[in-house]
């Protein structure tokens, strides 16, 4: 989902955000954008601000900014020497506008000319068709002892809705999955319920596995339609990332675990790009790693158990 930059079109007051008082200015250098983010000209507001991410609406999309150990994201702004706390600059509501690549909001200046903008590769499966099956059991193993410590509602309430989501993708039927996945959207807790987690990570899984199949991309769209049409279901911030997920666009973090456990690395390696993905939110993680994980059975190369 591409964001257009609007700040001709915005309001006065949004254009033209009044310094607050006795309060000083802070100016930060982004490092690092999102290949989605406006890198020159866009306006928004505040949507939420937490210790190490602050959410700015532009539209219907956010752009994020975050401090480097978040990892890179399609509408991330990675801060340089960013603070301790984004929550003492910024503040819901604060009107932040870029313009020439210099972003002002009542406490901060951010400088996006140095930027550079994060695009991941393309990658397809290196992984032997004879290795897949006992790549799936370590895997499968690997994730159910992160969920016996941290368990969501995948892992419960929804287990059998995400496993028949699963076995819908692999009969590629297109029209049961979308009616499954809109049943999991807004499932669970959370500014991210744990629904909307697996059905990102199941996205992020198929579009590695697409290999140019009309049947497999057809029920891809089948499944992206849904999403699309059910966001009103899920809190903001969730919404987002399945509007970007339906579009195809994902964080590093999952991306990094998929194309580890695709490239036939040794398995010290993927257990190290999946710990890192397991890291994010309390349960966040581990559920979008169930839905990478339910599309590497649905779409794997040979038949399989697992």
């Amino acid at each position: 989902m591409l964001i257009q930059p609007a700040p001709i079109a915005a309001p006065h007051a949004l254009l033209h955000p009044r310094q607050q008082l006795g309060r000083p200015q802070r100016a930060l250098q982004v490092s690092a954008i999102g290949h989605l983010v406006p890198r020159r000209a866009f306006a928004g507001r505040v949507h939420s601000t937490f210790a190490q991410a602050c959410n700015i609406a532009c539209g219907d999309a956010l752009l994020t900014l975050v401090t480097p150990r978040a990892g890179h994201g399609p509408t991330s702004i990675e801060l340089h020497d960013a603070p301790a706390d984004l929550r003492g600059w910024f503040t819901t509501g604060d009107a932040l506008v870029c313009r020439h690549g210099i972003a002002r909001s009542p406490r901060v200046t951010l400088d996006f000319t140095q930027a550079r903008v994060w695009r991941p590769a393309a990658r397809r499966s290196t992984v032997p068709p004879s290795r897949w099956h006992p790549r799936l059991l370590s895997a499968t193993a690997w994730l159910a002892r992160r969920q016996r410590e941290r368990s969501s509602v995948i892992a419960g309430a929804a287990a059998d809705a995400a496993g028949e989501l699963t076995a819908a993708c692999r009969a590629l039927q297109g029209a049961r999955a979308a009616q499954l996945a809109t049943r999991l959207v807004g499932w669970g807790e959370g500014l991210t319920p744990a629904g909307d987690d697996f059905l990102v990570g199941l996205c992020a899984g198929l579009d590695a596995l697409l290999a140019d199949d009309p049947a497999r991309i057809a029920c891809r769209a089948a499944l992206s339609d849904a999403l699309v049409a059910a966001v009103s279901r899920t809190p903001t911030i969730s919404a987002h990332h399945l509007r970007l997920a339906a579009g195809g666009h994902f964080g590093e973090r999952l991306l990094d675990a998929r194309d580890a456990w695709l490239s036939d690395t040794p398995w010290r390696d993927v257990e190290a790009a999946w710990r890192a993905a397991c890291a994010i939110g309390a349960t966040s993680g581990a559920d979008a790693l169930s839905g990478l994980l339910g599309a590497l059975r649905a779409w794997h190369p040979v038949a399989c158990t697992a």
